[in-house]
């Protein structure tokens, strides 16, 4: 059965069952993935998925169940769970409706038609290229994964919200090894909706260079607060594990945001201006709607380092005694499968960050001293203080305009939230990081702690 007809079957249950209010986001996913392992292709596969989330409103309690889904009946059980949770649940003190439709301001996104015809044949030849051109520069690739995923979702709810988005992505992420004494690794990560995009020998390259780059690191002894520039995927793993936590109205809502009560005031650089722009087909997850059927739209959250807004969803927007901004989002950027297991949550559709007017190499030669760093160990911040100490596996010291040679071993300790209020450039090199679109920054005043 279609997802569609699977989405009406559920809210007719859910009506039978006594929801004064019900709401079914199904979703078929078609993932095609190539996999490496010691430096060889190992598995090639093709998984299909199809499920059922159902929300359902009696009163103001709200309850949700999902599922695999290919079946009427399968449906209808989806939909006799979320009542019968609904029954037990405590009933909210604001959140009585799910939403009613509204025409979209934005274009719709039909993917990429490459994706959806896609063999895996052509994923193995792209992986042969990348691991190639790492091969070629003398460096072993351990693991890899490449993949291509086609959506398609559909909100229904008993309002009379009926949306269909279409979407497609690529994730890749390899990891290079340069042997020796002190061996080096390179990460490669890449993400977009268009195939068109994935330049194998580009990545093959690029991951060479960052392994052997690494081996010939040195580990770093002693202290030093410099400016620090931040590549974009190191970057948006940063931001996304605090800024986008800060942003949601969720966090605004339970108190834990840092910016909760800084709409309107100053919380970055003026060289800092981010936008959620579903329109930008740069984005993964760029819809006309949200994943609740609200329409999404382009919308200035940090202007200038000034707040101008928070991220809502229908049930925080509730609370919070506001609209839904369209950024109730279940979809993910990397990774397509069983999405129908998550619920909407509070979340950028695509942010954006202004790009600068120069390039990191123009950056480096404007620096007396600096570091910039291009990989971390695990690069997540505290969502709630901002603090982190993180330790750089692959940086490169700059002085006097040039870079002069690579550390390892060193911790990079800060606050980004600090940090987001000194920064001293922001670069042009603006890439896709997951759903986000960012450039390299630097940030003034950080400290680079070594191992003595």
């Amino acid at each position: 059965m279609d997802i569609r007809s699977l989405a009406q079957k559920a809210l007719s249950a859910a009506k039978r069952e006594g929801a004064s209010q019900a709401e079914a986001f199904a979703v078929a996913a078609v993932t095609r993935s190539v996999y490496v392992d010691d430096g060889r292709i190992k598995i090639v596969d093709e998984k299909s998925d199809q499920g059922l989330s159902v929300r359902v409103l009696k009163g103001r309690r709200l309850a949700q169940a999902s599922s695999a889904c290919v079946t009427a009946g399968e449906a209808e059980d989806c939909a006799h769970t979320a009542s019968t949770l609904a029954d037990r649940s405590p009933a909210s003190r604001t959140f009585d409706r799910f939403p009613s439709p509204v025409t979209a301001t934005l274009p719709a996104m039909s993917g990429d038609d490459r994706i959806a015809s896609l063999d895996g044949s052509e994923l193995v030849e792209l992986v042969k290229a990348t691991v190639g051109a790492a091969v070629d520069r003398g460096v072993k690739v351990p693991r890899g994964v490449l993949r291509a995923a086609d959506v398609t979702s559909m909100v229904l709810n008993t309002n009379g919200v009926e949306i269909c988005n279409h979407s497609t992505l690529v994730f890749a992420g390899f990891d290079a090894m340069a042997v020796g004494p002190s061996p080096g690794e390179g990460v490669c990560t890449f993400n977009s909706p268009w195939l068109k995009d994935y330049d194998p020998v580009r990545i093959g390259e690029n991951m060479a260079r960052q392994a052997l780059a690494a081996r010939g690191a040195r580990s770093f002894e002693g202290s030093m607060k410099v400016p620090v520039l931040i590549a974009p995927g190191e970057l948006m793993e940063m931001l996304d594990s605090s800024v986008t936590v800060a942003l949601s109205a969720e966090s605004v809502n339970k108190k834990r945001s840092p910016w909760g009560a800084m709409e309107g005031k100053s919380v970055a650089s003026d060289s800092i201006t981010l936008t959620d722009d579903p329109s930008d087909p740069r984005g993964a997850l760029s819809a006309a709607y949200d994943d609740e059927g609200v329409p999404t739209t382009v919308k200035t959250i940090v202007e200038g380092g000034t707040l101008r807004g928070f991220l809502y969803d229908s049930y925080n927007s509730s609370v919070a005694g506001r609209m839904p901004s369209g950024n109730g989002m279940r979809r993910r950027a990397n990774d397509a499968q069983y999405l129908f297991q998550t619920s909407p949550g509070c979340s950028p559709v695509n942010l954006v960050m202004k790009p600068g007017q120069r390039s990191p190499e123009e950056m480096i030669a404007s620096l007396d001293q600096a570091v910039l760093v291009e990989k971390f160990a695990y690069p997540t911040v505290n969502p709630f203080t901002g603090a982190f100490a993180l330790e750089a596996r692959l940086a490169h010291v700059i002085r006097n305009g040039a870079v002069e040679g690579q550390i390892k071993h060193a911790l990079v300790v800060g606050n980004i939230y600090e940090g987001l209020k000194n920064v001293v450039d922001v670069g042009n090199d603006v890439r896709t990081v997951g759903n986000m679109v960012l450039p390299t920054v630097a940030f003034d005043g950080l400290e680079v702690v070594g191992s003595k």
